[in-house]
């Protein structure tokens, strides 16, 4: 047992305390996955197992992982247009039995504001066509809307989308956020970047890219209709 003889060779030292942090015992799998999750350096075929709602049944809805962050590290498609191509896809999957846009629901376990913690996007208008990147006047990428460039390009509150604090508020429309923030230039903040249910609320956005959000353990889901099936 290395770590014990460690502990003995020097009692009473910060080895003796320090050497915890580097030997982990038994549970190696668990400290590895946590460091590539924290470090985003898993591949995006990786299963995940402390994603939580990734197939499961929440709030009567069925849900499916569009990406996350730390202990949800899932990375968006490397192919930009085919990951915007599949939430396309996904988005469109709830309109014939609920007569909308499939749910995007953030849930955020590091965010410091209890509003923040889950945040769910009800789309209420087409998108515009796909272009890699920023979004234009004519053009938009929605998995960079929601990891990087929160913008009001085909993305303005009341006209575009509702936010809502609660899966059962956005399908029943009651309390709907009233504040929106976005990005004005090129920065590379991401959702919801400062918007808020009443005002502005500061630093539980999200970035791909950036840090200096709190809201670094995350993960995007999408809505699944009811008898179809998570892939």
């Amino acid at each position: 047992d290395l770590k014990a003889q460690v502990k003995a060779t020097h009692a009473g030292s910060d080895i003796e305390t320090a050497i915890d942090e580097y030997l982990v015992g038994d549970d190696c799998d668990i400290t590895n996955a946590v460091y590539l999750n924290d470090e985003q350096l898993l591949v995006p075929s990786a299963t995940n197992s402390l994603m939580n709602l990734d197939g499961a049944e929440y709030e009567g809805r069925s849900w499916k992982q569009l990406f996350g962050e730390g202990i949800f590290f899932l990375p968006p498609d490397y192919d930009a247009a085919a990951g915007d191509a599949e939430m396309r896809a996904d988005l469109d999957a709830c309109v014939a039995s609920e007569g909308r846009q499939c749910l995007i629901m953030r849930k955020c376990t590091s965010c410091t504001v209890d509003s923040h913690k889950e945040i769910v996007y009800k789309r209420l208008t087409d998108w515009f066509p796909f272009q890699e990147g920023i979004s234009t006047d004519t053009t938009i990428d929605i998995p960079n809307l929601l990891t990087n460039q929160w913008r009001n390009k085909n993305n303005v509150l009341h006209v575009d989308y509702e936010l809502y604090s609660s899966v059962q508020d956005a399908l029943t429309g009651t309390d709907e956020w009233e504040q929106a923030d976005y990005n004005s230039n090129s920065n590379k903040y991401g959702f919801p970047r400062n918007s808020g249910p009443t005002g502005y609320v500061g630093n539980q956005w999200n970035s791909y890219e950036w840090s200096g959000g709190h809201a670094g353990q995350h993960a995007f889901y999408i809505e699944v209709p009811s008898g179809a099936t998570v892939v």
